[in-house]
Formats: structure tokens, C-alpha cells, sequence
């Protein structure tokens, strides 16, 4: 119960040593905040998501700064860069998508298309990488 940085971090990293995956659970009643820390190999999906938050960890690199902003409640929403590169990367997707299409209408060649998709997803993949390794758990997934 309203754990220090400290004590969270030094058990999920044991819980973290052992699995690829960690959720972390947060409770709050207003006052206080209880964690739970779960390893899982498969995901798991949670119910009455008014009442807890959760967060999927898979990067053992990221711990501290996780828990860092767990502990000081700084985890209640996306981040701007996250929505951002995820915008871009939707953006990525529709030019693939634009691309096929102009491929199909026979305005480019399958040449430049492939030379686009090969593109779009290197860019993709780059993105990913540089996302912080950490995600917030939507209730619905």
C-alpha cells in the first residue's frame, strides 16, 4: 500500500527476471494506492475498469523510469510523443494504402510501390523502437 519507487522497482525486477511480461495493477480508493505486480507469458485480459489502471511491461530497460512516473502518479494518460508517433504511424499506413491504390489505377509502377512499402514499414519499425517500452493497457483489448 502508496509504495515508494524503491520497493516497486526492486520487485518487479525480480518478478520481471522471470517472465517477459509484467502488468502492474493500481488501485486507488482516493487516499491510498495498492499495486499488484503480475508476471504473465500470455495477456490477460481485466474487467471493471473503473475501478484500477494497468500497465504492460516489457523492457527491463525501462523499469526505473516506469516506476519513477508510477510512483509519483504521473501514468494516468498517454504522452504527447506517444500520440504523436502513433499518429504518424497511422499516417504511414494510409499512404501504403494510397500507394497500392495509385499501383492498382496503373498511375505508379510496382517498382515505386514496393520501394514505398519497403519504406513505410522500415519507418514503422523505426518508430516502434524508439517508443518508450512500456504501454498503458486498454480495458477493451
Amino acid at each position: 500500500m502508496n509504495p515508494d519507487e524503491y520497493t516497486l522497482l526492486m520487485n518487479a525486477q525480480n518478478l520481471f527476471s522471470k517472465s517477459n511480461r509484467l502488468y502492474v495493477v493500481e488501485l486507488t480508493d482516493g487516499m491510498n494506492r495498492w499495486f499488484y505486480l503480475v508476471p504473465s507469458e500470455e495477456r490477460i485480459k481485466f474487467k471493471n475498469k473503473d475501478k484500477y489502471m494497468v500497465f504492460l511491461i516489457k523492457k527491463d530497460s525501462a523499469l526505473e523510469e516506469i516506476f519513477k512516473k508510477i510512483a509519483e502518479g504521473k501514468l494516468a494518460k498517454r504522452s504527447t510523443f506517444e500520440l504523436v508517433v502513433t499518429a504518424i504511424e497511422v499516417a504511414l499506413g494510409i499512404l501504403t494504402f494510397l500507394a497500392g491504390y495509385l499501383a492498382l489505377e496503373n498511375v505508379i509502377d510496382l517498382s515505386q510501390l514496393s520501394n514505398i512499402v519497403t519504406f513505410v514499414l522500415f519507418f514503422i519499425f523505426a518508430l516502434q523502437s524508439i517508443k518508450k517500452g512500456y504501454k498503458r493497457r486498454g480495458w477493451g483489448d
